[in-house]
């Protein structure tokens, strides 16, 4: 039969438990997500085709977004500041930005190359973590394709 010392080890055990699940809950929560989608909007009689992207902040600590750019097929990248007076883009808990992408805005100035084709669309944090903008390439294609 269990002791009174076996059952309060184990009460201890059970609480100690209990307390490490919730602070490793609340940890993965209080953190900073960036949340990105994008949409095609095809050209019509009210303009040119465009790439909607959109940031939402989806944890609880702010997101800095720094850049804002892309790749070509070769890897060759090319980026322009988001907020640079200001650091950066600062997007709190639940804040969202959006940027648009018109054709114009796939074709960029490189030094090295007389014009970067951008096959990929990406977000730098002020962590250097690029985030890749989802359906970038195809709706690059789609831009091109008319």
């Amino acid at each position: 039969m269990p002791t009174f010392a076996e059952y309060m080890s184990s009460a201890a055990f059970a609480v100690s438990f209990a307390s490490l699940c919730i602070s490793g809950h609340v940890a993965f929560r209080d953190r900073a997500r960036l949340s990105l989608s994008s949409k095609f909007i095809p050209a019509s009689e009210h303009g040119a085709g465009q790439i909607v992207v959109t940031m939402v902040n989806a944890g609880r600590r702010p997101v800095i977004l720094r850049l804002i750019g892309g790749a070509s097929a070769a890897g060759t990248w090319s980026a322009e500041y988001l907020a640079r007076e200001e650091g950066g883009l600062r997007l709190g808990e639940h804040e969202r930005y959006e940027h648009t992408f018109e054709k114009e805005d796939t074709v960029k100035f490189h030094p090295e190359h007389d014009d970067l084709f951008l096959k990929t669309l990406w977000v730098e944090d002020s962590l250097g973590i690029r985030h890749k903008i989802p359906k970038a390439s195809q709706y690059i294609d789609r831009l091109w394709s008319r």
